[in-house]
């Protein structure tokens, strides 16, 4: 958008008079405010906030103090920054029964608008999702561009723990782009099921970074997206996970770099396989997945009641430790595990680096460590993967190529 200029009289004006040059310097910008809201842990919370972020001006800062108990979804307004005094002194709570869409979400997704929202700030506070009670909620709703969610944590959410979303509450999709974006420093368990969802149609969400943040105890994936172009996923920590650690779709110029994963698959369904890191290439852009850390360590079921015990005695999580086996583990029977894949190409010739990650499995023959192959569906020509410096061990086969696949050693 254009800068707003105005025109500075005065003596800098009359030193150049002479020459016929005007002095423009931007417009100094309005006092931001800081807007308190306080909560009582009652249910006259929820309208108290709203009426605190509805009676704000683009800015400002609204400061959440003290449990607030939510039961109406929370309307965050664009250009705004949402504040709480810190993680333990902020709880926003989903009120029993209340089985609400999210407990925060952006404005233009409750409004169904066919443009995004801009500039949110989310940091220092704690959402409670309250999955005992509820169901179907998503922790935090985001449809913004220029976002930024940083030092908060989400728990116990009935549906996601944060869902960014192209269609809106009615399903309205989204005219321009929601990019630019930035979650850090985050930390979300025990989600009914996704950690981090991002639901993506058309091709609106990219260009976003995820980073520096742990996510446990999802009841499906840790990260599953619709929509990886752009993405940069790093220094994550992800374990305790049901179905795939990272299920990324759309990888387009993609980094997927320095993530521990400590486990996958741990639902073990017969007939699935599951997934430490997939990803499906684009043509045109090249993805690199470089310094990963892969295992597979089956926690014991109970640990999701033990960390929700440890939580509510404000005590540190329970120690996790891996459980290894021999030539069958403790892998369930006919269950199929891949360490990383790049398993299909959408069009024209994916490109991908992958080097120096390390996979350690199991032993066992129904381990792959890392799969390459264009996908005997998919439209695009091939793919062409330098694949180096990566430690594969314990798993019954270390490498996998497929159809359509050109390995290449790099330089």
């Amino acid at each position: 958008m254009p800068t707003k200029l105005r025109l500075i009289a005065g003596a800098a004006t009359l030193a150049v008079a002479a020459t016929g040059v005007g002095i423009l310097l931007p417009m100094a910008p309005a006092s931001a405010t800081r807007v308190d809201a306080t909560c009582a842990n009652t249910l006259d919370d929820a309208k108290t906030l709203q009426t605190a972020i509805d009676s704000s001006q683009e800015g400002d800062e609204i400061v959440i103090k003290g449990t607030c108990l939510i039961n109406q979804t929370i309307s965050l307004l664009d250009r705004r920054t949402y504040r709480g005094d810190a993680k333990a002194g902020t709880v926003l709570k989903q009120a029993d029964g209340t089985n609400l869409p999210a407990v925060l979400a952006s404005a233009g997704w409750l409004e169904n608008t066919e443009f995004s929202g801009d500039t949110v700030r989310i940091e220092r506070l704690t959402i409670d999702g309250n999955r005992d009670h509820n169901t179907g909620t998503a922790g935090l709703l985001l449809r913004s561009w220029n976002t930024r969610v940083h030092d908060i944590d989400v728990y116990g959410a009935p549906g996601d723990g944060i869902r960014i979303s192209n269609p809106s509450q009615n399903g309205t999709p989204l005219r321009n782009t929601m990019v630019n974006s930035i979650i850090s420093d985050v930390y979300i368990a025990g989600a009914v099921e996704a950690g981090i969802r991002v639901i993506d149609p058309g091709n609106s969400v990219t260009d976003w970074t995820l980073q520096r943040s742990w996510i446990g105890f999802s009841g499906t994936h840790a990260i599953q997206t619709d929509n990886a172009a752009g993405w940069t996923m790093s220094d994550l920590h992800l374990y305790a996970t049901p179905k795939h650690a990272i299920d990324a779709h759309r990888c387009f110029g993609t980094s997927i770099h320095n993530n521990y994963i400590e486990d996958f698959g741990a639902e073990g369904t017969a007939g699935q396989t599951y997934y430490g890191i997939r990803c499906d290439l684009q043509g045109e852009a090249a993805t690199t997945i470089t310094a990963n850390r892969i295992h597979k360590f089956l926690p014991p079921p109970n640990q999701l009641a033990a960390i929700t015990k440890a939580r509510k005695q404000g005590a540190a999580p329970p120690e996790r430790k891996p459980r290894l086996g021999g030539d069958d583990g403790p892998l369930p029977a006919d269950v199929d595990f891949v360490y990383l894949a790049l398993d299909a190409v959408n069009y024209g010739i994916g490109h991908a680096a992958v080097s120096g990650n390390t996979i350690l499995g199991h032993g066992t023959k129904r381990e792959i460590g890392m799969l390459f192959d264009k996908g005997a569906d998919s439209e695009g020509e091939s793919m062409s993967v330098a694949s180096s410096g990566n430690l594969v061990d314990q798993v019954g086969d270390r490498r996998k190529t497929g159809r359509g696949v050109k390995l290449n050693r790099g330089y």
